[in-house]
C-alpha cells in the first residue's frame, strides 16, 4: 500500500538546537486514525523549547523530531473506524503520529499530520487561529478552575505568556478580579487591551497589591523571586482579627507550566506554612478540559489570536521564530504558524 501524502513540510530538528524548515514523510493511515491538513499550530514558547533543545523530561523525544502539541486544521481522510469527525470538519489536534523520517515531539508545527481519533477535538465556529491555541489555553483554564473562591475576589497572575494570559481570561470569565503583572509593557499592554488590569512586576508596591486583596495567585514564572513578590498580599492566619474570619488559611498558589533541570524549590516552606497557604501544581491536558475550553473559545471571552503574532511557514520566518525559542528570547505574548 502507497503512504496517504508522500511528503509534508514541516519543522524539523536533526539535533538539540539545530532545526530548519525541511519534509517529512507521512505514515500509512490506519483504521482509528485522522489525517488533517494544518492550517495553524499554536507555539509553547516553554516546552517546544525544553523539546528542541533535548530537555523535556516527561518523553523520550529522539532526534530528528518535529516539535508542537497544537494544530487546527480541516479532515483530509479518516479510517474506517473512525465515527467521531468527518472529511471536511475543522478540528483541533494534539500529539500526532511518528514520521516515517522523524519522531513527533508531538509532532504539530507540520503542514500535515496523522492522529489517533482520540487526539483530535471538534473546532467547528471557532476561529481557527484561536483554537490552535488549545492546549495552553486549557492549562490557563486548569489553573483558572483550581481557585476556590468567591465571585468577586481578587486573582493575581504572574507572567506575560500565553499561559498567562489564558489564566487571566479563564479567571476572568469565572467572575474573579484580576491582576495580571509582567515585565514588558508592550506585552501588558496587549492583555489589559482584552479587559484584563495590568500592572509592571519592575514598578509594582507591596502595597498596591496588597490593596488588590487577592485570594489566589496563578504563577506562571515559578520562581523564589516571584514568590516573595507576591505571597505576603496573600490572606495570612496573623493578619484576622477574629478566628470567624472566613479567609484564615484560605490563600492559594497555583503553580501553571512545565520547569525541567531539576528545580527543587519555587517557594520558601516556612512562609507557605506561617500562612497556611494551599499550593496546587497543574500540567498536562485531558479530554474534558480541552472540549470545555474549546467551548470557551467559541466566545470573545478566551481570545488568544488578538494576542498573538502569525509566522508564515518559510524558511526565514521559521528560523528567527525558533531561533528566538532557542536562545529563550520572548518577544511575542503568543505567537502561531501559518500553514496555508
Amino acid at each position: 500500500m502507497a503512504e496517504y501524502l508522500q511528503s509534508s513540510k514541516a519543522v524539523i530538528f536533526h539535533s538539540a538546537g539545530t532545526g530548519s524548515l525541511s519534509e517529512v514523510k507521512l505514515p500509512i493511515i490506519g483504521a482509528t486514525q485522522v489525517a488533517i491538513r494544518t492550517h495553524y499550530s499554536g507555539v509553547s514558547t516553554g516546552t517546544d523549547k525544553w523539546v528542541i533543545s533535548g530537555r523535556f523530561e516527561w518523553g523520550n523525544f529522539s532526534f530528528p523530531l518535529v516539535p508542537g502539541y497544537q494544530r487546527t486544521g480541516v479532515v483530509e481522510k479518516i479510517g474506517n473506524k473512525v465515527s467521531t469527525v468527518k472529511v471536511g470538519q475543522q478540528v483541533f489536534a494534539t500529539a500526532s503520529l511518528n514520521y516515517a523520517n522523524a519522531t513527533a515531539g508531538w509532532g504539530a508545527h507540520a503542514e500535515y499530520g496523522i492522529c489517533e481519533e482520540f487526539e483530535v477535538f471538534d473546532a467547528t465556529s471557532i476561529p481557527l487561529n484561536r483554537a490552535a491555541f488549545g492546549v495552553v489555553a486549557q492549562v490557563g483554564f486548569n489553573a483558572a478552575s483550581r481557585i476556590n473562591a468567591n465571585v468577586g475576589d481578587g486573582v493575581i497572575i504572574v507572567g506575560v505568556g500565553v499561559i498567562g494570559a489564558s489564566g487571566a481570561l479563564c479567571a476572568k470569565a469565572r467572575g474573579f478580579r484580576t491582576l495580571l503583572l509582567g515585565r514588558h509593557d508592550s506585552k501588558l499592554a496587549k492583555i489589559n487591551a482584552l479587559g484584563v488590569s495590568t500592572a509592571n512586576i519592575k514598578t509594582v508596591t507591596q502595597d498596591e497589591l496588597s490593596d488588590f486583596k487577592p485570594t489566589a495567585v496563578i504563577d506562571t514564572v515559578q520562581n523564589p523571586e516571584a514568590f516573595e513578590m507576591y505571597h505576603r498580599s496573600l490572606p495570612a492566619t496573623w493578619a484576622a482579627e477574629s478566628f470567624g474570619n472566613s479567609r484564615i488559611g484560605t490563600g492559594q498558589i497555583i503553580y501553571s507550566g512545565h520547569t525541567p533541570d531539576g528545580i527543587k524549590s519555587w517557594a520558601d516552606m516556612a512562609h507557605l506554612q506561617k500562612q497556611e497557604l494551599t499550593v496546587h501544581f497543574v500540567s498536562g491536558w485531558t479530554k474534558d478540559r480541552l472540549v470545555k475550553t474549546l467551548s470557551l473559545m467559541k466566545t470573545d471571552q478566551l481570545s488568544l489570536e488578538k494576542l498573538a503574532t502569525e509566522y508564515q511557514s518559510t524558511d526565514n520566518s521559521i528560523e528567527f521564530l525558533f531561533n528566538n525559542i532557542r536562545s529563550g528570547k520572548r518577544p511575542d505574548v503568543a505567537s502561531y504558524i501559518n500553514w496555508t
